[in-house]
């Protein structure tokens, strides 16, 4: 690190300030942070929608996706420290650079710190200080003192945002939806969230990749601007510039005096006379003490520059910290419990059992907590689609059309839908199929219903909470009865019998 190369002014900020200044950083070097942003998270992108496609795990894919996403953080960072000290943004060596800086910051990427509350300024210390375990915590101990809460302040802000920008693309994509197709997604559109399809699962993925790559760079590079402003609060990092500068100033003026003299000394110097010699001893008596910076600087350039930095702003601002200390003898283990007093002793001992009842409350609180959330478990296992989770048997159906109860159904779906329709009773065949579908989906398959829910509504809730299969089936069924009983089109024969092989498969278990 050379602060002599460094491309930005380097001055005492107010952390805010200091934020904006990371984000300028990231405008500055936009094109070679976001060419290196795209190239290492879309393999992550690509591998997240195989996942989502060919595996039976595409829940987890956008939790896998993000939780890996601080490998492109670190290759940002590289990019924006090495051009605040000159150096340029080589793209080529930051993408050769992106395993060993994956492994230097593993920390974040295979252990709970990736839930880090100020990642963004904690990443700095292990990738640019190279520093572990003791060491490392100490550094950001000192670091946090300044700009823990400023952190937190960027990651909450960030997070707030990404999940502003994800929310607001889904709802305008489902405002361009036609109505006449809308309520097959559902009745609102935060049922979107819900579907158990691979396509949604990758559009919803999509989303949030579109909204992370807006703002991650530039939550980054905020970060980073906390960091550098911090160590130059901490360091006096401007005070060493401004010096080193008038130190090269200074040397410039000295050398070009030093080489005039080299010329004309030669012209005026008299004979060369040969010297006594003296006694080493004398001459180290005799000889000038050293002048220190006296030969170097003169008060006219040093007072000038020590009453500059002297009124600057930075060093008027005070802070008054408060830390308190027990007062201990000169030897702690004479203190004894009778030499406190009885009330201290009482206030010790009501404030250790006040802090044991809240430790006993608070664990009482989790136990009943866990205890509501496994009886619960019929009503949050069916959306995760989880095996074990049994719907209870007493649910009761509101249709649009009024409630659907077992006895308003036949005891064989099939043979009732085919006597119907023989019969030439085509709209209550397609109504005892609609139904008896209903009612399998939701008794025997813990589908849950909106009240007064309509066809759609159905058709949403079955696509969301069931395989695909049994979904596009259930479709299908919905499909040709509100044709039949809305449209007054009566379906082929044909598809009503396919539809009455199929059924067994698919919602035989309510026959």
């Amino acid at each position: 690190m050379n602060l002599e190369n460094v491309t930005v002014e380097l001055r005492p900020r107010s952390e805010w300030e200091a934020t904006d200044f990371g984000a300028r950083m990231i405008r500055r070097d936009a094109r070679a942070i976001y060419l290196v942003w795209f190239a290492v998270t879309l393999p992550f992108l690509a591998l997240a929608l195989l996942l989502i496609f060919f595996t039976p795990y595409g829940a987890w894919a956008m939790l896998l996706y993000w939780w890996f996403e601080p490998v492109a953080d670190g290759a940002i960072l590289r990019i924006i420290s090495r051009r605040l000290f000159g150096e340029d943004a080589d793209i080529a060596a930051t993408l050769k650079a992106v395993p060993r800086l994956a492994w230097l910051n593993r920390i974040f990427l295979l252990t709970p710190y990736r839930l880090h509350f100020a990642r963004s300024v904690a990443m700095p210390v292990t990738q640019l200080e190279g520093l572990k375990g003791s060491a490392r915590r100490a550094r950001s101990k000192v670091l946090n003192m300044k700009i823990f809460n400023y952190g937190i302040g960027i990651t909450a802000a960030y997070e707030h945002l990404v999940l502003a920008l994800y929310f607001g693309i889904m709802l305008i994509g489902y405002a361009f939806i036609p109505d006449a197709y809308r309520h097959t997604l559902g009745d609102t559109w935060l049922e979107l969230f819900w579907m158990e399809s691979n396509v949604a699962a990758a559009i919803g993925l999509l989303t949030f990749y579109l909204a992370q790559t807006a703002l991650q760079p530039w939550f980054v590079g905020a970060g980073f601007g906390l960091y550098i402003n911090c160590r130059t609060q901490l360091e006096a990092w401007d005070i060493e510039v401004a010096f080193r500068r008038m130190v090269q100033r200074r040397a410039g003026a000295t050398a070009a005096i030093a080489v005039l003299a080299l010329l004309v000394m030669p012209l005026l110097s008299p004979p060369v006379a040969i010297a006594q010699e003296t006694d080493p001893d004398v001459a180290e008596e005799t000889a000038e003490p050293d002048p220190g910076f006296a030969g170097f600087w003169s008060d006219d350039v040093v007072v000038p520059a020590l009453e500059s930095v002297n009124a600057s702003e930075a060093l008027q601002t005070t802070q008054r910290v408060e830390d308190w200390q027990r007062i201990r003898t000169d030897d702690p283990e004479e203190e004894t419990s009778k030499d406190r007093g009885w009330s201290r002793n009482m206030l010790d001992a009501f404030f250790e059992l006040f802090s044991r009842a809240i430790e006993f409350a608070l664990w009482i609180g989790v136990a009943i907590l866990l205890l509501i959330v496994f009886l619960m478990r019929d009503r949050w296992l069916p959306y995760l689609g989880l095996p074990g989770a049994t719907a209870p048997s007493q649910r009761r159906i509101f249709l649009a059309g009024g409630e659907l109860t077992a006895e308003q159904l036949p005891d064989d779906i099939v043979a009732a839908v085919r006597s119907a329709w023989r019969a030439g009773r085509k709209r209550e065949a397609l109504s005892i199929l609609y139904r008896g579908s209903v009612f399998a989906a939701v008794r025997e398959y813990g589908v849950r219903l909106p009240r007064s829910a309509t066809e759609g509504a159905c058709v949403g809730a079955v696509t969301a909470q069931t395989d695909t299969s049994r979904a596009e089936f259930f479709r299908r069924v919905v499909h040709l009865w509100v044709r039949c009983a809305y449209g007054n089109q009566d379906p082929a024969e044909d598809a009503v019998l396919l539809l009455c092989d199929e059924w067994p498969r698919h919602f035989g278990a309510s026959q």
